[in-house]
């Protein structure tokens, strides 16, 4: 089991390039095809709706599927095949945006499978945060890589960098042939079913959970409204997201660090996630150039330290065999939450209401639902 957890790993890796790839070729070809910024919504539709139609049944298959090795083969294999079809069906709108929701749902089952295998590997908390915080790590390593080298290719190749997107998944699929017989966690499995499916505690945090999600998924709106008042905002959106970038890679590179040389739990990591993330919301509503840098690079440094812990979480209270519904249900929520939180802070900072009496508003309701997390898992 060990030796398929670092495929994963590989496999993540080779995925976040691809992504990153499909994440700036892809718009950019659409763009300079159609110059319509209404082409780039239909792309942001596209891209996130199987994200709210698909997880829970996704997740459903994959719960009843014993070889789930099987099904990430399949997911990465398919993905390739879908990159390189994009190539020559680019002029082909319809055909375009379909081909988008494919690889989008198919990075459903990926993640899935990933959080069934570090599932199936153990229940204790510190190792769990361990499995979790390297596989996180990884990611933002890989992030910080990808994402310039996908504009470099994106510049030369134009939406012929797709093909090197396909070579990556299918890549990552030849790799795991030779576990596609194998029984992900069925030794393991046993004591999964010891432990007792609390149905109000499983309700309790992820209710918790969304609510948090609500007031955090406001964070983008006051970025972008403190950044259209200064000229070059959209140099100093990138250069942010970096900032934000290197927050998140702190912060789990730290918890990775911490949890391979003793045991920290998830309560305590958690705790520490939601107090950065809601003290970094309530400063966002703030303008000043200085305390917006500090706020996303906190927003980053808390953001993963949490994920991991919601991740560990999960999988140590929700059966392995109900694992992919019940993340699926919440996924499927948790997107269409965060869009709702936009639209409304974006109408009543319009409307006249200080961003700064919102964010310190939207910042204490995170720490309170957070604090609720903190409580129903003690």
């Amino acid at each position: 089991m060990k030796k398929l957890y670092e495929l994963h790993l590989l496999t993540s890796a080779l995925r976040i390039v691809g992504d990153a790839i499909e994440r700036v070729a892809l718009p950019w070809s659409l763009l300079n095809r159609t110059n319509s910024l209404l082409s780039i919504g239909g792309f942001a539709l596209f891209s996130h709706l199987p994200w709210v139609i698909l997880p829970p049944i996704l997740g459903r298959t994959l719960d009843k599927t014993k070889r789930k090795v099987r099904v990430a083969f399949l997911a990465l294999l398919l993905q390739g095949a879908l990159a390189l079809a994009i190539i020559p069906l680019s002029s082909n709108l319809i055909a375009f945006y379909l081909i988008i929701s494919g690889i989008s749902a198919l990075d459903i089952l990926h993640r899935y499978y990933g959080l069934s295998l570090i599932a199936s590997m153990t229940l204790r908390e510190e190792e769990l945060q361990r499995l979790n915080s390297t596989l996180a790590t990884v990611g933002n390593v890989t992030s910080l890589i990808a994402f310039p080298l996908a504009g470099f290719l994106s510049l030369k190749l134009g939406i012929k960098a797709m093909a090197i997107d396909s070579l990556l998944l299918t890549s990552g699929a030849l790799s795991l042939i030779p576990f596609l017989n194998l029984e992900v966690g069925k030794r393991e499995a046993e004591s999964h079913e010891t432990v007792e499916f609390d149905t109000k505690l499983v309700f309790g945090i992820l209710t918790a959970v969304l609510v948090f999600n609500f007031a955090l998924g406001s964070a983008r709106i006051f970025i972008f409204s403190n950044l259209r008042r200064i000229k070059e905002g959209e140099l100093l959106y990138g250069v942010l997201k970096s900032v934000t970038t290197l927050g998140s890679l702190i912060g789990v590179s730290a918890l990775a660090y911490i949890t391979h040389r003793k045991s920290v739990g998830v309560s305590r990591p958690l705790l520490l996630g939601v107090v950065l993330q809601s003290l970094a919301l309530a400063m966002l509503g703030f303008p000043a150039l200085a305390v917006l840098s500090l706020s996303v690079f906190i927003l980053g440094l808390g953001g993963e330290i949490l994920n991991v812990s919601l991740d560990s979480i999960m999988q140590k209270y929700v059966p392995l065999k109900k694992l992919g519904t019940i993340r699926g249900i919440f996924d499927a929520i948790a997107t269409l939450i965060i869009p709702i939180s936009q639209i409304l802070v974006a109408w009543l900072i319009e409307g006249g209401v200080p961003q700064e009496v919102l964010s310190l508003s939207l910042g204490a309701l995170a720490i309170a639902s957070g604090i609720w997390m903190y409580r129903e898992i003690k």
